[in-house]
């Protein structure tokens, strides 16, 4: 009998689990609008922005992709996939596109360049095999390309380009982070381009004042692609004000032996030169070409601010004036927003008027769309790396970012870097914090900290303390205007709780009209009519508590606040995704799952009770002391009218706890024991204990991180303690 029942809720479980798993769903993103950096007129360029095919695997992918390019379209609703539109913040786990490659490129290499990726990248080409995979990479939001050789594209007709995203180094670093969900992002410009063996990368801008000169040094490498080097190459560097040419200059690199990168140094003199002001976002032109004697040429064009920044007596300093900062943050979900609609320049100038000179983005770097347009408007930016809320024995190496940082700092908008948010106080991260602030001078560095007292390693005014949706220190202030809304995603919770409470008080009274029966009676092969309906109603009992349970747990999962502070956003990813399920088939699954929890622990203690009863009818006969679980749901019912929410969930636990004797108490009064109930929760908290061991390090962390907020709650109850100690004996 137990096996049977136990099989028709495991296949109810079952169902639950593969209802729910239909109907997954990730949180709804947008299209983005994307810019690209630095414009070439002598690569073949093509853009792949826009449509592609996104798939839940990549072998699912690959099947669908290959009957499509066969002429077969009729694939059924469980492979076809959908249409996503990218740049996107929607999260996905494997893209698709087809490409058709002019024969003319086959003389080139080919660099595909991916911008905006937060997640682990595996790209591949024509297929799903090692030998198909063309690179890997670690997306911490700037630009990432791979080198694709000429031979791997199918000229004249579609390559299939597969892209599929795992959890990336910084989600699994994080406090309590795990490598689900197995997805991520790409939120920036993708592209093509075929390109010669030699090309000249993106620079490197430092610019040194003299009086009103400037003394402008352009750091810059030569990358070489193939296997022989047609050297030697000449590099010419301009830079003009859009007309004509104001500093110049020409260098001649000789070949270097197994040398793929030479790295090349040009130097400008511009006297009377003008500076990028807020007031005057003045741009130069900078162009550099490099070529050789068989006629290969690279080039390279992108605007040249000319400014200073730096942070002294507390004050910001721009062009060697004190600059005070009116800022306002942008938080995932505003910039989102904005970006969708495109006109970020409009956006700037608005700003603008109101008085605002800087920008703050949270939780995420800034499009090269957001940084041409601050440059053009004359508004600052102040960014963030990806380090947030990392135990300190996971804290990346500064210089891992020292590309991304690299690219950004050509932009004489981008004024600030956050290297760290929510961090230890201890030794490793406040070298990380020191290392961090050279990778990013000249420009300026800060750590964000929700408490006055950690120490970073930084000076006092560059530890900054989070003062609810405002950074705000002696150089000015910093506000989120449009924090994010915390709400209950449980739409009909509160329908649904009175309902359950309604039919709870009236399986209670059933219950309680039914003929009291007792243990013996289980073994009843020809119960009465009485019986047999006081079992009815107990079962039914049983089920009505498990169902307020797994509601309990339901509501408090989609009431867990994952935007209680807009300066950390990227809090728990996996809620983030269980919150954007429906509620319903989580409740379902969490109904089979302690249904069976219960059916196990119940069975397993049943063959050491006296005659080894029937586990349904002991069921039964122990849900007598739940009765109070009626109470429980009458509370989780009036959470509309003000009972909070731990009331309901404090009141079962504190109930669970109080008749936990009086269980006991039956069991030994019939001759049996009680510890064998305990094994099956055993088991389950010896497991949870064995997961919560691999997070070791995070919950050190947390302890170092609430520390210093409970210390001065720790102090007060010693000095009350001692007082009442002292006053007991005088």
């Amino acid at each position: 009998m137990f096996n049977r029942r136990f099989m028709i809720f495991m296949a109810l479980w079952a169902l639950a689990i593969g209802s729910l798993w239909w109907n997954w769903r990730s949180p709804e993103g947008e299209s983005l609008y994307a810019g690209q950096s630095g414009i070439s007129s002598t690569r073949f360029t093509q853009n792949l922005n826009g449509s592609w095919n996104q798939f839940t695997s990549l072998r699912q992918a690959w099947t669908t992709e290959s009957e499509r390019s066969q002429g077969n379209n009729n694939q059924s609703f469980l492979t076809r996939g959908s249409s996503l539109v990218l740049p996107s913040s929607s999260r996905f786990s494997v893209v698709t596109k087809r490409l058709l490659i002019p024969g003319e490129w086959s003389s080139r290499t080919m660099v595909l360049t991916f911008n905006g990726v937060q997640g682990h990248a595996n790209v591949y080409l024509n297929g799903i095999s090692n030998t198909q995979k063309i690179g890997e990479f670690e997306g911490s939001g700037g630009a990432n390309e791979l080198e694709i050789l000429p031979k791997a594209f199918r000229y004249g007709e579609d390559n299939i380009l597969l892209v599929e995203l795992t959890g990336g180094e910084g989600q699994r670093a994080s406090f309590l982070g795990s490598a689900w969900p197995k997805s991520g992002y790409i939120k920036g410009d993708i592209r093509l381009e075929a390109v010669v063996e030699t090309t000249i990368m993106r620079p490197q801008v430092k610019a040194d004042w003299i009086g009103t000169t400037a003394q402008i040094t352009v750091k810059t490498d030569l990358l070489h692609r193939g296997f022989l080097q047609e050297g030697p190459w000449t590099v010419y560097g301009v830079i003009s004000d859009g007309s004509a040419g104001l500093a110049e200059q020409t260098l001649t690199i000789p070949p270097e032996e197994s040398a793929d990168r030479q790295a090349v140094t040009l130097s400008f003199t511009i006297p009377e030169a003008r500076r990028w002001t807020t007031e005057d976002p003045y741009l130069y032109q900078l162009r550099l070409i490099v070529s050789n004697n068989k006629g290969d040429m690279d080039d390279l064009s992108l605007p040249l601010g000319l400014r200073t920044i730096s942070l002294e007596s507390g004050k910001w300093v721009l062009n060697d004036q004190i600059i005070p900062i009116i800022g306002e943050a942008l938080t995932p979900q505003e910039e989102y927003k904005l970006r969708n609609t495109g006109d970020l320049e409009a956006w700037l100038k608005s700003e603008r008027q109101k008085g605002t000179n800087l920008i703050y983005f949270i939780g995420q770097l800034p499009d090269e769309l957001w940084l041409q347009a601050a440059d053009k408007v004359g508004i600052g930016l102040w960014v963030e790396l990806p380090v947030e809320l990392i135990p300190s024995q996971r804290l990346p190496q500064p210089d891992d970012f020292r590309n991304l940082i690299s690219e950004k700092m050509l932009h004489p908008s981008l004024w600030a870097w956050t290297v760290g948010k929510g961090l230890a106080s201890d030794g490793l991260a406040q070298t990380y914090f020191q290392q961090a602030q050279n990778e990013v001078h000249p420009n300026l560095a800060f750590a964000l900290t929700l408490n006055p007292n950690s120490l970073t390693g930084l000076s006092k005014e560059q530890s900054v303390v989070v003062q609810g949706t405002a950074i705000q220190e002696e150089w000015g202030k910093v506000t989120v205007s449009t924090p994010p809304i915390i709400d209950v995603r449980w739409e009909k919770e509160h329908i649904f709780a009175g309902v359950l409470a309604v039919i709870m008080l009236f399986l209670g009274w059933m219950n309680i009209r039914s003929v009291t029966w007792r243990y013996k009676e289980i073994f009843d092969t020809k119960p009465k009519r009485r019986l047999r309906n006081a079992w009815l109603w107990n079962g039914l009992f049983v089920f009505a508590r498990i169902c307020m349970l797994a509601g309990l747990v339901t509501s408090g999962l989609f009431r867990i606040p994952i935007h209680i502070n807009p300066w950390f956003s990227h809090l728990w990813p996996r809620i983030e995704l269980l919150q954007a399920q429906s509620p319903w088939l989580i409740w379902a699954t969490f109904v089979g799952l302690f249904m069976l929890m219960r059916l196990l622990q119940v069975g397993v203690a049943a063959p050491h009770l006296p005659d080894v009863p029937h586990e349904i009818g002991l069921i039964y006969w122990l849900e007598r002391r739940y009765r109070w679980a009626i109470l429980v749901a009458i509370s989780w019912a009036l959470l509309p009218w003000g009972v909070p929410y731990y009331g309901p969930v404090i009141g079962y636990i504190l109930l669970l706890s109080l008749f936990l004797p009086i269980r006991i108490h039956d069991i030994h009064r019939i001759k049996g024991r009680y510890h064998p109930f305990l094994w099956v929760p055993g088991v389950i908290i010896a497991s949870l204990s064995v997961g919560a061991f691999f997070y070791l390090a995070d919950w050190i962390f947390l302890w170092n991180w609430l520390l210093p907020l409970v210390e001065p709650i720790l102090d007060q109850l010693r000095t009350m303690w001692h007082t009442q100690f002292l006053n007991l004996f005088t």
